[in-house]
């Protein structure tokens, strides 16, 4: 199941398949790679985990590959030069963002909903987050079309200065890009202030030695964040 779920979202190491897929029309990649089709891994999880999440290697598989993924994403959206391709890894990081959130959120099932904060938020901001990704980044796929339209190039090394020759989509592409950076009062910040919340309540939860290897999780995120931070700048700037 989880293999299945890890392919479909695009998660470490199956992840190759998104960027390759860039190449298709803007719209079709607004649509399905932004919106639709990459989520219904995360779909799967987030239904199947009722049923496994009383098993250890549910939660640690779930929350590790996802915070794998999303700093592994992170990364290499800071090499890219296309901005497509800027937009492909980024999505790769936030699909790994929701899919650790849905980890996080599965620690419930074995303290009880009501009193676990970390479903409260994890499980929550999950949700919000897969919402909120759809709004951001299909409006900037849609501006990387527009420009790529108007200027003949996506690589960002031939393009500048054209905030004065198109400042609506100039203000549309900022946006988009300070909600993915997480900045207030841009719905990102709200979804990705869950994240770190959920991912800082991990290490006191006393299971599988989480009160130490635990710890390791909320770094990873926090690592990951600037990295999603500084590439959210690099596509405007």
């Amino acid at each position: 199941v989880l293999l299945g779920a890890f392919t479909k979202s695009a998660q470490f190491p199956f992840y190759i398949w998104l960027p390759d897929a860039m190449e298709a029309p803007t719209p079709v990649s607004a649509y399905l790679h932004s919106a639709t089709m990459v989520k219904a891994g995360l779909y799967l999880v987030a239904r199947f985990t009722p049923l496994y999440a009383s098993s250890e290697y549910w939660i640690w598989l779930v929350t590790g590959i996802g915070l794998l993924t999303l700093f592994w994403g992170s990364f290499f959206a800071l090499k890219q030069t296309d901005l497509k391709g800027i937009l492909a890894f980024s999505t790769v990081s936030q699909l790994g963002l929701i899919m650790s959130l849905l980890g996080a959120g599965a620690i419930s099932f074995h303290t009880g909903v009501e009193d676990n904060p970390i479903f409260k938020y994890a499980a929550f901001a999950a949700i919000f987050h897969l919402v909120n990704h759809a709004t951001f980044k299909g409006s900037l796929f849609m501006i990387a079309g527009i420009i790529d339209h108007e200027t003949g190039t996506r690589d960002i090394r031939k393009l500048g200065g054209l905030m004065s020759l198109m400042p609506i989509s100039f203000t549309i592409a900022l946006i988009g890009s300070f909600s993915m950076a997480g900045l207030p009062p841009f719905n990102g910040f709200l979804s990705k202030e869950m994240f770190l919340t959920g991912m800082l309540s991990i290490p006191e939860f006393d299971f599988f030695a989480f009160d130490t290897w635990g710890i390791l999780f909320p770094i990873i995120a926090w690592i990951a964040s600037v990295f999603t931070f500084v590439y959210s700048f690099y596509f405007v700037f």
